[in-house]
């Protein structure tokens, strides 16, 4: 059948340094998520802060 999917095709063959490379991209990537998530918090809490003290001006 033409339209007929083999394993190889969509799976790549499973290789060590291809495991790492996965595995090194995951962790780049939960790196630059966590540094992302710090840096929205630290500016929502900066925020809030100061809002907080023009309450207390007005």
């Amino acid at each position: 059948m033409q339209n007929e999917i083999t394993f190889n095709d969509r799976f790549p063959e499973v290789k060590e340094e291809n495991i790492k490379a996965m595995a090194k991209r995951r962790e780049e990537y939960s790196l630059q998520r966590d540094i992302r998530a710090r840096e929205d918090n630290e500016a929502i809490a900066r925020r809030l802060a100061k809002e907080k003290a023009q309450e207390k001006q007005g």
